[in-house]
């Protein structure tokens, strides 16, 4: 080094280790970030799925009948059973369908009372269900049993790198039937 400065190959080796650590932290935050938002896809998918999927259940399971499908064996889009609330008869229908804005979406109907959406369909945060792959199984009579079969993935156009998706299958006993 001279007493008045730096040389030019000082500078240039300065200059380039800038360069590099810049770089390498650039990268290092750019996935941190998408790292992030995938995870947060995911998080959303899964906490939207679990709880449709465990509101079908719960209701299912307590119920005393299955009435459509009335056999078993096909696959359907809407199952209708029956509940006691209160010591009352109600009728609680799930129907897959999709909804106005074109996602699919899992509806549930007590009686003739209007339609509630269960599923988020919301660009950010939501999930389109499959309508067309998604669907209820009688599997039996006496007891009935039902399969569920149900598949989540994000709403919107996402990034290739964050596309996510869920299939989530069950099986419940009607607990009102044995």
């Amino acid at each position: 080094m001279k007493p008045n400065g730096f040389t030019l190959i000082e500078l240039l080796i300065a200059v380039a280790l800038i360069i590099i650590v810049t770089g390498v932290t650039g990268d290092i935050v750019i996935s941190l970030v998408r790292g992030y938002n995938k995870t947060q896809v995911t998080n959303e998918i899964e906490q939207n799925a679990n709880f449709i999927m465990v509101k079908i259940e719960k209701e299912l399971r307590n119920a005393t009948a299955v009435t459509n499908p009335a056999t078993a064996g096909s696959q359907v889009k809407k199952i209708v059973f029956s509940v006691e609330v209160e010591g009352l008869p109600v009728q609680v229908t799930y129907e897959l369908k999709t909804d106005a804005t074109g996602v699919g979406a899992v509806f549930r109907q007590e009686d003739d009372d209007a339609d509630l959406q269960l599923s988020n369909n919301d660009a950010v945060s939501g999930v389109d269900i499959s309508v067309a792959n998604s669907y209820f199984i009688l599997v039996s009579k006496n007891p009935d049993v039902v399969q569920i079969h149900l598949e989540f993935s994000q709403v919107g156009s996402p990034v290739q790198s964050f596309v996510g998706n869920l299939k989530l299958d069950t099986t419940v006993v009607v607990r009102g039937t044995y």
